[in-house]
């Protein structure tokens, strides 16, 4: 743990310029810019610009493949897939066939086509028999309903930035930000999103750093990573691309690809599973 104290230490050094608990020492820290300016999660490097040069042609080809493939259709078939696969990475063992019978049971229950109504996700392939409102699903749905985890506790966190410090387990030397930075964090988080569609990087490369800097800023209370590669995954479909669905995946590599990007800034390895996976799954569904 005496490494973990220096690294800490390191990373917010910059807070020694002012004496703990005055003004300026509380600005600066709750500003997010210590633990941003040290790791740079929003920032475009050379070697993104140098790994896209490299691998220009299998992005060329997804590319290509995505103008000639039925991406709605695809989708359709992808959904449980996706569900399972974001959850099975984190060590869940929930099978396929379970993953879908969950499917199952809330398409018949629930009416999904007004949940995803004004998203840019196709809508599920069977139609549900309820005629109720979003709204209405939401409220008449006890709590427990929504987390077999459930306790009040852990739901009234739901959806809110966490208030409190969080260690990733077995990894001392991954360092979350402070719950008071979590807040304007994600603000740039939310500008770097918005701003990223500008530059010249391909939006696959852009979707793997949303998820890396999300995942890292690791805002909410549980389920950042389901969160993270849901926002992957919904940056890609809205840019015409299939998602991510990380099935052939071992689940180190993808941890250890996530690391890279916050310890040597470097988000090769993380883009080389993204495109290779998206590239998988397009021709899969093109030999059916």
């Amino acid at each position: 743990m005496a490494q973990r104290r220096a690294l800490l230490n390191e990373i917010y050094a910059p807070l020694k310029k002012f004496e703990k608990g005055s003004k300026e020492w509380y600005e600066l820290f709750n500003s997010g810019k210590v633990w941003r300016d040290y790791y740079c999660p929003f920032e475009w490097r050379a070697k993104d610009y140098e790994y896209q040069e490299k691998n220009i042609h299998y992005l060329k080809e997804i590319d290509l493949l995505s103008t000639k493939s039925p991406i709605v259709k695809i989708l359709q078939n992808m959904i449980v897939n996706f569900s399972h696969r974001s959850c099975a990475i984190e060590a869940n063992t929930l099978e396929l066939s379970e993953s879908q019978e969950i499917w199952d049971r809330l398409n018949k229950s629930y009416n999904l086509n007004n949940l995803i109504k004004n998203e840019k996700f196709p809508p599920p392939s069977s139609i549900s028999s309820s005629d109720k409102s979003e709204k209405e699903i939401i409220e008449d749905t006890p709590m427990e309903n929504f987390c077999p985890w459930y306790n009040r506790k852990n739901m009234q966190q739901a959806g809110k930035f966490r208030t409190f410090v969080v260690q990733s387990y077995g990894d001392p030397f991954t360092v979350y930000p402070y719950d008071v930075e979590v807040p304007a964090l994600m603000e740039e988080f939310m500008k770097f999103h918005d701003e990223s569609k500008n530059i010249a990087i391909h939006p696959i490369m852009i979707s793997c750093r949303l998820h890396a800097s999300l995942a890292h800023i690791h805002p909410f209370y549980d389920g950042n990573g389901r969160v993270s590669r849901s926002i992957i995954a919904q940056y890609l479909i809205c840019n015409g691309y299939l998602p991510a669905i990380f099935h052939q995946v071992k689940r180190e590599d993808y941890i250890n690809s996530l690391r890279e990007i916050q310890r040597g800034k470097d988000a090769s390895l993380l883009y080389d599973i993204v495109i290779s996976d998206i590239l998988s799954s397009y021709h899969a569904h093109n030999k059916l």
